[in-house]
Order: C-alpha cells, then sequence, then structure tokens
C-alpha cells in the first residue's frame, strides 16, 4: 500500500521522507561525485545537480542553489573534484515555498565530525559494513549476524539470501 505522503515524488532521488525515521530527522554522508543529468518528475525532464554518496543505502540528492552555496562555503571551494570524499550532515527545515510551508532537504551548515569508530567488517569478503536503511553499520552487522550466522555486508548479505 503506497505512503501518501511519498506520492508524486521522485522515488529515485533522496526526499525530506527517507529522513523521517532517523534520529534527529538527519544523516551524515560522503560525496563520491557531483554531476547534472537529467531528471524526469512527473513527466517533465530538466537538468539537474545530483550529488551521489559513498554510502550505497542512500539515494542520491537534488542539489538546489541553497544547498550548493552551503557546501561551497563549508568547503571553501566551488570544483565538485575537490568535494568528493567530503563529509556533509543532511537534514530537514520547514521552507516557505509554492505559496504553502514544506519540509526540504538541507545540508547543515557545518563540517561534520570524523567518525572515530572504525566499521565493522564482514565476515566473508573483509569489505565494511555500511549503514542500510535505517540501519547503523552496527546494527546491519549484529542483524545479518542473527540472520545468517555471520556478519555480512550488503552485497554478502543478498549472496546468501539468494542461496548462492
Amino acid at each position: 500500500m503506497p505512503d501518501i505522503m511519498k506520492m508524486g515524488k521522485n522515488p529515485n532521488y533522496l526526499g525530506s521522507w527517507d529522513l523521517d525515521d532517523l534520529p534527529n530527522r538527519e544523516v551524515t554522508l560522503t560525496i563520491s561525485r557531483i554531476v547534472d543529468e537529467e531528471v524526469v518528475t512527473n513527466g517533465k525532464t530538466e537538468v539537474c545537480t545530483a550529488c551521489y554518496w559513498q554510502e550505497a543505502a542512500y539515494k542520491p540528492m537534488i542539489l538546489n542553489v541553497t544547498n550548493k552555496k552551503t557546501l561551497c562555503k563549508l568547503y571553501k571551494t566551488k570544483a565538485t573534484e575537490k568535494l568528493a570524499g567530503r563529509a556533509v550532515t543532511i537534514g530537514i527545515d520547514r521552507v516557505k515555498a509554492f505559496g504553502d510551508i514544506h519540509d526540504a532537504l538541507r545540508i547543515r551548515p557545518r563540517i561534520p565530525k570524523p567518525q572515530s569508530a572504525s566499521l565493522p567488517k564482514c565476515a566473508q569478503c573483509g569489505k565494511d559494513i555500511h549503514a542500510a536503511g535505517n540501519m547503523t553499520p552496527d546494527q546491519v552487522a549484529a542483524y545479518t549476524a542473527k540472520k545468517y550466522g555471520q556478519s555480512l555486508c550488503g552485497e554478502c548479505a543478498t549472496a546468501a539470501a539468494r542461496g548462492a
């Protein structure tokens, strides 16, 4: 059964609804790349700037002018290649737009503190276990350990689920 609040939204890109179940409705992600691409929403095509994340569990985010300015000020550069590998915290603000008040994704104007704890490792391939859905890396490791008898990354858990 579809969620009425998500209907009419582009499911291929990060939206405020994707953060609803997270603590403080915020998430810290690492930029993989920033590109201009054609985006189709409600049958209309336009070129938008999309930010992709190293954390594969999260969809790319369309960057509006406000978020682009925050990103440039935060890291003192407009060069997209210099932004790759940089972390940002994304949250939700209530903004006036289109004659109404809406939830909007906003890059927070602060550089996130580096995470001191290392990520858990996959028992099969040795890669880092990353966050998935609303679970932290430690929660994913605990979940897969309970379900498959060992802590697994996303790829190995998918393979285990298929019986490979």
